[in-house]
């Protein structure tokens, strides 16, 4: 198949299936793959159903099946064709949402972004390398609620030690979950208990989706944080409308074949939150 005329999601299509054919051909299980590549299984996961893969996925997936130097420049091409697509749709959306979304108001603009950092921490953003705009992302919104260039820079040199391993070690990982914790203690000291809220259901909101998808049934604070996001639901102001989805969220019957598309969900619900007006009540 030419590459010259697909689109950002063809793309994307194309290449996982090449990768899974190939997988296919060479009778490969899921471990037996990322084994051979040097991969995790949440990396190999993400590639089949998450965001566009990096290129030293890529790269370690086409020599773990032994592909050839053509067929392995394929498959970077399609990759690029996939990240220059979501970047520009990223551009036309923001531009979309400069002008014709009013500006919010200054206690508006914070409660967003404690809600957008709450939801980068639960859906693991620090960990995931080829999100750069979105950690950008995370990182405008820590320094809009408080934090300072000088607090915020572990959390830089931590995704540069990621970005360069794959997979991370032990080490790497145990850091960044310590340097996240930091980064949470240092949000919560600088916001009211009302406002800290809306950090909170963020968090909880991508978390449960996240654990899940890949970490359940050995996920032993799921119902915990279900639990707490229905309180939440009803602690925060919202409309009653979406507050009847949040709880219908929560509530989702594990386990389910339904339960790896929560990731999804959580995605609509937090856009829907980010079209209301948050106010810590």
């Amino acid at each position: 198949m030419s590459t010259e005329n697909l689109g950002p999601e063809e793309a994307l299509v194309e290449l996982r299936r090449r990768v899974h054919e190939r997988q296919i051909n060479r009778r490969l299980t899921a471990a037996q793959l990322t084994g051979l590549a040097g991969l995790s299984r949440t990396t190999l996961y993400n590639f089949f159903n998450g965001a566009i893969p990096r290129e030293g996925t890529v790269e370690a997936l086409g020599r773990a099946l032994e592909m050839s130097q053509n067929a392995l420049n394929a498959l970077h091409a399609l990759r690029r064709i996939a990240a220059d697509g979501a970047e520009a749709a990223a551009r036309a959306e923001r531009a979309r949402n400069e002008t014709v979304e009013p500006a919010p108001s200054p206690a508006e603009d914070r409660l967003l972004a404690l809600f957008q950092a709450g939801s980068a921490v639960g859906s693991a953003l620090t960990l995931q390398l080829d999100a750069s705009g979105r950690f950008r992302e995370f990182l405008d919104a820590l320094h809009l609620i408080g934090l300072s260039d000088a607090e915020t820079a572990q959390l830089c040199e931590i995704r540069t030690r990621l970005e360069e391993t794959d997979p991370p070690g032990r080490g790497v990982m145990i850091a960044c979950g310590r340097v996240v914790e930091e980064v949470v203690s240092l949000v919560e000291a600088r916001t009211s208990r009302a406002e800290f809220r809306w950090f909170t259901l963020g968090k909880l909101l991508h978390g449960i989706a996240l654990f899940a998808a890949m970490a359940w049934p050995a996920a032993p604070d799921l119902d915990e944080a279900r639990n707490e996001l229905s309180y939440l639901s009803d602690a925060v102001d919202m409309p009653e409308e979406l507050r009847a989805e949040v709880k219908n969220y929560s509530r989702v019957e594990l386990p389910t074949a339904e339960q790896k598309r929560m990731l999804g969900e959580a995605e609509r619900l937090s856009r829907a939150f980010h079209a209301i007006r948050l106010t810590a009540s």
